[in-house]
């Protein structure tokens, strides 16, 4: 099989279509949301609100799957993970209630929040940090190509019922459980810190406990100013598949195939992003520029905001999609300079707990995710997704801010080799 920077492609081709197929079911509800609101005779606000909260709930649960990837067999938890949320796509479907199907969703997103700190911290311990820039980029995009399956989604929706849909969804993941524990577990911290002067090795680390790993990361400047920036960001992250929705179904009338073109049509802006991210990011890194990994992160989160906003003042449906495909393109560019820029400031030994510490902070922005549905029923779905906008151009700007800080965290968080013994200190043999 193919090699990426001299190692297996397996691993990451593995990981990729977990990444693919537990897209599936958060784009079925997304897409569906209209559908599964009168089947159950819920308001527009109730079912954002079930989304909103399964969603932070799920979020919460980040820091402690964190602490588990720093300290268990992570491929094993992924396998955990994989199989409770094609469990909970089932129970989805077969959800008798209200309280069920929020039961379900939140099942369904603990499990795919496992995908978060545990794949990446497998990633950056499977291929060396030259090609971090490109292994985060080839395994994100398959949330955009997950979102290319909503034209499918929305073409199932309007023939069958939504639930039949749901059912069908889960049967990719079981399928793809087996390959994943085939494969090995690797060393933590085996591929390094690609910094000057450092030489990539595997270190043995002591295992610290929660509040002293929690110390240790909050004392880098480059996580302290992220982790300002992302509650403003956790307020679009919970709710925005579902806002942008409803926004084309209450404003240009469109029906579950055309609300599943355009969320299609934002993962093709996403994919585009993720090359324009990857390239950035791999030059800056060749160049030892690794400041630059924070000016693609901010840039990127600004020009979501700016396409959000433009879509909400566009004159028609089809430039309405366009700026939406925009924003598609800003999600995409910020995700392999993030993922590549927490993997050089935090010590291999706790990555897994640095992206839990970035996930539960988004789900502590997303607490007022159901206040944009509240405002989108009462003032109209533009005036909500506006101010989203606007809350994500002042994150951007924030993250601005971690260029500063990058190549100095990253000297500190670096694996050092242990000292040479001596000569004098080694027994000679008689």
């Amino acid at each position: 099989m193919r090699r990426i920077a001299g190692a297996p492609a397996l691993p990451l081709a593995v990981l990729f279509a977990l990444n693919l197929v537990d897209e599936l079911d958060r784009v079925a509800f997304g897409v569906l949301s209209p559908e599964i609101r009168t089947d159950f005779g819920l308001t527009d606000a109730g079912i954002v609100g079930i989304g909103a909260a399964a969603g932070v709930t799920s979020l919460l649960a980040a820091l402690p799957l964190g602490v588990l990837a720093d300290r268990v067999h992570r491929v094993r938890l992924a396998a955990g993970g994989a199989f409770t949320w094609a469990g909970a796509t089932v129970l989805t479907a077969l959800s008798p209630t209200v309280l069920v199907l929020a039961l379900a969703r939140t099942l369904a997103g603990t499990g795919r929040i496992v995908n978060e700190p545990v794949h990446a911290s497998l990633l950056s311990d499977y291929y060396p940090p030259a090609a971090h820039p490109r292994v985060f980029a080839l395994h994100r995009v398959a949330n955009p190509l997950g979102l290319a399956s909503a034209v499918l989604v929305g073409v199932l929706g309007a023939v069958l019922d939504w639930r039949t849909v749901f059912v069908a969804l889960a049967v990719p993941t079981l399928l793809v459980l087996p390959l994943l524990l085939r494969l090995p577990e690797p060393v933590r911290g085996s591929s390094g810190v690609t910094v000057p002067g450092v030489t990539p090795v595997a270190v043995a680390a002591p295992v610290l406990g929660v509040g002293a790993a929690r110390r240790r990361l909050a004392s880098t400047r480059t996580l302290r100013r992220v982790w300002v920036a992302l509650p403003v960001l956790g307020v679009a992250v919970i709710t925005l598949p579902q806002l942008v929705s409803l926004y084309f179904e209450r404003v240009h009338g469109y029906g579950p195939t055309g609300r599943g073109v355009v969320t299609a049509l934002s993962g093709v802006g996403i994919t585009l992003g993720l090359a324009v991210g990857q390239r950035a990011g791999t030059r800056s890194l060749a160049q030892g520029r690794a400041d630059r990994l924070g000016t693609v992160v901010g840039l990127s989160v600004v020009a979501v905001g700016l396409g959000l906003g433009a879509m909400v003042l566009a004159p028609s449906a089809a430039t309405a999609a366009g700026c939406y495909l925009v924003a598609g393109i800003g999600v995409g560019a910020y995700q392999p300079a993030f993922f590549t820029l927490t993997c050089l400031v935090a010590p291999p030994a706790l990555r897994g707990q640095a992206f839990a510490y970035s996930i539960l902070l988004l789900g502590v922005g997303g607490l007022l995710s159901p206040l944009l549905a509240v405002l989108g029923s009462r003032a109209g779905y533009p005036a909500a997704l506006g101010l989203l906008a606007g809350t994500l151009v002042v994150g951007g700007l924030a993250l601005l801010r971690t260029a500063a800080t990058v190549q100095a965290d990253a000297l500190l968080a670096a694996p050092v080799p242990p000292a040479p013994v001596p000569p004098a200190a080694v027994p000679s043999v008689p």
